[in-house]
Formats: C-alpha cells, structure tokens, sequence
C-alpha cells in the first residue's frame, strides 16, 4: 500500500488551521469540476469532516490497544467470500502500516471453493491461514492469539471461529461489519457495525481514506471486487458510501488483475454440480397469473371464501402469508433448488445468485448438503424482505443463520444424521420456506420441464 508522507502531512497542517466551517466556504469558491487540490482517494466532498475525525479517533483506539498485545489475529468469517477476503486483506495492511513490526496472522475457518474466492487468494493473499475446526475444538489454536480483528463478522456472530468457544471478550479488540447486529451484549473493544452499508469493503475503503491512506492496484482491485460483489454492482443495499468506495477503488484498479478473477477458468466439476443443481430447481408461482400478464380473478365463491375465513383458515393464512416473522408478501415466482452432494458450501449461493437472474423471479431459496451439515443460501430483490429473519426463522436453534433484507445463509449440522436423514430432513426444509413465503398451496413446475 503506497502514500506520499508529505502529502498526508500537508492535508494534517491544512485541519489543523481551519475550521470546517472555512473548508466548506474554501470549497463552494472552487470553480466546478475543479479537483486539482483533491487527494488521489479523498473521501467525497459531502463526508462530514466530524465523521472522518470519529473514524480516526476509532482507528487510533484499535492501534493504542493492539500495539499492547503480542500476537494478532484479522479473522474473517468462515467460507469467506469476496467481501470479507478483500476487507480482511486492506485491515492487514492498515494495521502494518501502523504498527510495523507486529506479528500478525489473516486467517479464517470453513473453505474457499468459488474459483473466483480461490483467485483473489493466489494473487493478494497466498498467506492466509486456514484454520481447521479441530485445530480450534481440541488443539486450542487461537489461545495463541492475544489480539483477535474481526471482519465482515461480529463477535456474537455464528460464522466465525470464535462461535463456540471460550476466547475471552477482551481479546477481541475490534470487530468492523455490515450485517445486522445481533441481540447480544457481546461487543468488541473497538466495535464498528453498520447493517445500512452494502459491503465491508466499504467500510475498509473509508478508513485508508479517513487517514489519507492510498491503496495499490492490487489493494483497490480488491477492495473494488468485493463491493461489486456484495452490491451487485450497486444494485443491491448500495449507499451513497458505497457508491463512493465503488468509484474511488475502480479508479485505482488494475483491470487485468480484475479479469484475472472475473474471467477465471473452471472446472468441469462445476458444470456438473450447476447441472444437478438446476435439474432440481422447482418454481412456484405466487400468484395465479392470466395469459393476459394479470392476475386471475377469483369465483364468486372463490372471493365469498377469502372475505369471510374461518378462525382456522385465518391462522393458516396467517402462517402462510408470512405474517409472524414479518416477511412481506410473495410476489413474482419463488424458485426452490436442491443440492443432495456439494463438493463446497459456497455453491448454494452462487447458484442463489444465478437463479436470481431468472425473469419474474423474486426469491431463490438454495438449500444443500455439504459433509455433514445443511447449507441454506436465500436472495432476493423485494424491498424490506427480511430474508435474514426469515432464514433465522426456519434455522432456529438447530443451527446459526444471518443476513440482510435481501440476501441470507445459514448452517444446520447434523453430525449424527445418515445420509437418508440429511436428505429427508433437506426436504423437510422445503414446505417451511414455501409457508414463509405464502406460496404453501402453489403448484411447483420444474425448471427445465421437458418441452411439450
């Protein structure tokens, strides 16, 4: 990571004799257009110059806390994507810029399977460490670790390693996120948790440019793929913060690193798996739908029947609707996909993903079975959907769930389970969302129905 000493020193002298009071009538006289004076990653003109100073009063915490301690660790959450491999990455950097001779380890538990995950790892972060789950359960690995960073993750998450185990809080210095909070007390020393921001990358981009920091390429390459892919290019829960860091990173972006990752080269493995995946993909309709474009309308007995319901037909309704979670209702097609052997956790939401490009589809539910456990992945593009709760809904306490309005996974272990068990309980799963959802009584259609 690359930044002129003298310009940072420049941009301190020039605070530190105006108020922002004169910085902002300095700015309404520069002509238009004019950006000659602006630092090459400066945070946008709007950024209040009392947030920039909290941000950095929150990185000097961190840094006065962590230069105490002896060994660090960044972890980001298990099975990183894209996000949490670039946010971890530009926090290493941060941190080693400031404390130089630290010893510092960027790791994480689960796997990395998506061969684009898989790329951004050879060639920005060949070092990072995986830790397997027993070297944590009965080797104690991260006793080793008096400093813990935790990132794209909280502590009270369930997608980390820290789940679980009996890490003492204070060791878990300073947690930067973007997903909603949990009902817990529990809280880094330095805790940096915003669900409104559409990408931790983000986050991490603001805090290099809070303190006058440049990325590199290979650092704003990374930065940049990672909020295009928890944004989906801005198309997704993007702020103006993000639109800002998706811009400022594109900028400094090397574009055939970028290709290198987006364009990479796949295995036949995952055409099979892709294949399998969309063979058992259902859709159901929410809603029945004339040749026309509209929807039917009701027999007169059909309206008699929904304006005066029975107590038990309203319950029913009730549940169906999704009403007790808050889940609004269904529309466009819900799309179901069955995953009976992944050879990666990560494939139920590329496929999630994939399946949201379907015409007239408002939610893809993919749920699989990677070794011992169940994998639910959901998306959708309905405003205000919950489909956080709505996955911690259906995964209670048999597992760990989490997400925002419009994407969600969770976990359900079944260790004890045969294989039979695994794949009855995977179709038990299916009804549970489909009542979420109000399509409960829908009539599901095969993706690739053979044609007529």
């Amino acid at each position: 990571m690359s930044i002129d000493p003298s310009t940072r020193s420049r941009e301190r002298e020039q605070t530190k004799e105006q108020d922002p009071a004169e910085e902002q009538a300095r700015e309404k006289e520069r002509p238009a257009g004019d950006d000659s004076e602006r630092p090459l990653f400066a945070l946008p003109e709007e950024y209040k110059p009392q947030k920039r100073a909290a941000v950095e009063r929150r990185i000097q915490q961190a840094m006065e806390i962590l230069a105490e301690r002896k060994q660090i660790l960044v972890l980001m959450h298990n099975d990183p994507d894209p996000d949490a491999i670039a946010s971890g990455w530009a926090m290493e950097q941060l941190i080693r810029h400031y404390l130089p001779d630290a010893n510092l380890t960027l790791g994480h538990g689960g796997l990395i399977g998506r061969a684009e995950n898989r790329t951004m790892v050879k060639l920005f972060t060949p070092h990072l460490r995986h830790f397997a789950r027993l070297e944590v359960t009965e080797e104690h690995a991260l006793d080793a670790f008096d400093a813990i960073v935790l990132v794209d993750t909280q502590p009270a998450a369930g997608n980390h390693l820290l789940y679980g185990t009996e890490i003492p809080l204070e060791r878990i210095v300073w947690a930067v996120d973007h997903h909603p909070p949990r009902r817990s007390q529990t809280r880094a020393l330095v805790h940096d948790v915003r669900p409104e921001i559409g990408a931790c990358s983000t986050l991490l981009a603001e805090y290099l440019a809070a303190v006058g920091l440049v990325p590199d390429a290979a650092l704003a390459t990374a930065l940049f793929y990672g909020i295009k892919s928890d944004t989906r290019g801005l198309s997704r829960q993007a702020t103006p913060l993000d639109t800002w860091a998706y811009m400022a990173t594109r900028n400094l972006a090397d574009i055939e690193l970028l290709n290198k990752i987006e364009q990479v080269r796949l295995p036949r493995s995952y055409f099979r798996s892709l294949s399998d995946a969309l063979a058992n993909t259902t859709i159901y309709h929410c809603a029945a739908v004339s040749p026309n474009g509209t929807e039917e309308e009701p027999t007169p007995e059909e309206a008699g029947a929904a304006s005066n319901p029975s107590p038990d037909e309203q319950e029913r309704r009730n549940e169906a609707n999704g009403e007790e979670n808050g889940i609004p209702p269904c529309e466009g097609d819900v799309t179901v996909s069955l995953l009976f052997d992944m050879t990666r956790p990560d494939m139920a939401a590329e496929v999630a993903d994939l399946l949201m490009r379907l015409e007239n589809v408002s939610w893809a539910i993919c749920l699989g079975i990677y070794e011992d456990r169940i994998v639910i992945s959901v998306r959708t593009d309905v405003p205000d959907a919950r489909a956080g709760r709505l996955v911690r809904s259906i995964v209670g306490r048999n597992g760990t769930a989490g997400g925002h309005d419009t994407m969600a996974g969770g976990r359900i272990h079944l260790p004890n389970a045969t294989p039979a068990e695994r794949v009855a309980f995977l179709h038990n799963l299916v009804p549970r969302f489909l009542r979420a959802l109000g399509v409960a009584d829908a009539h599901g259609d095969p993706l690739l129905k053979s044609r007529e």
